[in-house]
C-alpha cells in the first residue's frame, strides 16, 4: 500500500511512522509547500504517477483549549479534491472540538458520528468533496511530543505559575501512541480491499474533568525526584456552562474490531517522558503540535 502521508513531520506522524512497517506500508512524504501550489487536476496526477493508494492526512483544525499554528483550511480542502480526482481514498484525521461540547438532551452524554457538526469554528464537508473517505476523530491527544496538555501543563509549574484548565469540562484523553495504533490497525484492514467509508470515532476508555486530570499528573508528577515546585491550577471558564466532549466509540468497534485502551495506562511514562524532554528541550518547528486532527 502506498500512503501520501501530509504531516509526518508533526508529533503524530513520528509515532506513527515507525509502525507503518514495510513491505506492508510505503510511504511517500508530502511536500506541502509545493503541492499546495498545484492545480486539482495536477495536483491528482501527481498522486497517479506515484501509485498512491491512499492520502493519510494529519493536518488539523486546532482545538479549543489549543493555541497552535496549523495548515490553512485551504490545504485539507486540496488534499480531499485531489484524492477525489485520483480516486483514492482519503483518510482525515479529525478530533472531538468540531463538537460544542453542549450534549444536553443526548444519549449517555456521548457524541455519536451522526451528531450534527456544532462548533461554529467547523466549516467543511470533506464528504461532498471526496466520496471515497475515512475520517476517525479522536478525543484530545496527549504525550511527550509538541504542544498538548501534558507539556503545557508541566511547563506552566516549572515557570511557578497556574495552570489554566476549563477545569469542569469533561473530554476523553487519548494517548498518542494508542491513536497511532488504531490509524495503522485501520489501514491494514482498508488494505485488504473493504470500503466501509464514513466517519469513526475512537477515545481512550472513560471521560475524566480537565480538574481530575491534572490532579493525576500532579499525584504522579509528586512521586518523580525532583518535582518540588507547586502545581497549581484555576478555572480558565469559570462561570461558564460546563461542557462535554465525551465521544461514543461503538462504531468502529463494531465495524472494524477495534476496542479502546485505557487511557490511564500509559499516563506515567508520557510524564516521566516530558519531564526528560523538559530538562532537554528540542526546537519546536512551527507544524509541530500534538493536537493533530482533521476537519470533519
Amino acid at each position: 500500500m502506498n500512503i501520501f502521508l501530509c504531516g509526518g513531520e508533526l508529533p503524530l506522524g513520528l509515532v506513527l511512522m515507525p509502525l507503518l512497517e514495510a513491505p506492508l506500508f510505503s510511504i511517500l512524504p508530502a511536500k506541502e509547500s509545493s503541492f499546495i501550489g498545484l492545480s486539482a487536476n495536477d495536483a491528482a496526477s501527481f498522486l497517479r504517477e506515484h501509485n498512491v493508494d491512499f492520502v493519510l492526512n494529519l493536518h488539523c483544525t486546532p482545538s479549543s483549549i489549543s493555541t497552535t499554528q496549523q495548515e490553512p483550511p485551504s490545504f485539507t480542502q486540496r488534499v480531499a479534491e485531489a484524492a477525489s480526482s485520483a480516486g483514492i481514498t482519503l483518510f482525515q484525521l479529525s478530533n472531538s472540538h468540531v463538537f460544542s461540547g453542549r450534549q444536553t438532551g443526548r444519549h449517555a452524554n456521548s457524541y455519536r458520528e451522526t451528531d450534527n457538526l456544532d462548533n461554529e469554528n467547523t466549516a467543511m464537508n470533506l464528504e461532498a468533496l471526496c466520496p471515497r473517505l475515512i475520517v476517525l476523530r479522536t478525543g484530545e491527544l496527549f504525550s511527550d511530543r509538541g504542544i498538548n496538555i501534558l507539556p503545557n501543563l508541566l511547563a506552566s509549574w516549572q515557570r511557578g505559575e497556574s495552570a489554566a484548565l476549563p477545569l469542569r469540562d469533561q473530554f476523553c484523553p487519548t494517548a498518542m501512541i494508542d491513536a497511532a495504533r488504531v490509524i495503522v490497525a485501520l489501514l491494514k484492514q482498508l488494505s485488504c480491499g473493504i470500503e466501509p467509508w464514513g466517519v469513526y470515532h475512537y477515545c481512550g476508555t472513560d471521560t475524566v474533568s480537565y480538574h481530575d486530570f491534572a490532579c493525576l499528573v500532579r499525584q504522579i508528577l509528586a512521586a518523580q525526584p525532583g518535582c518540588n515546585f507547586p502545581m497549581a491550577i484555576h478555572d480558565s471558564h469559570e462561570g461558564q456552562p460546563a461542557l462535554s466532549w465525551s465521544l461514543d466509540c461503538s462504531k468502529i468497534r463494531n465495524t472494524f474490531g477495534i476496542k479502546q485502551h485505557a487511557w490511564r495506562a500509559g499516563l506515567a511514562s508520557s510524564i516521566k517522558r516530558t519531564l526528560s524532554a523538559s530538562s532537554h528541550p528540542a526546537p519546536i518547528s512551527s507544524g509541530d503540535s500534538g493536537d493533530t486532527h482533521g476537519r470533519s
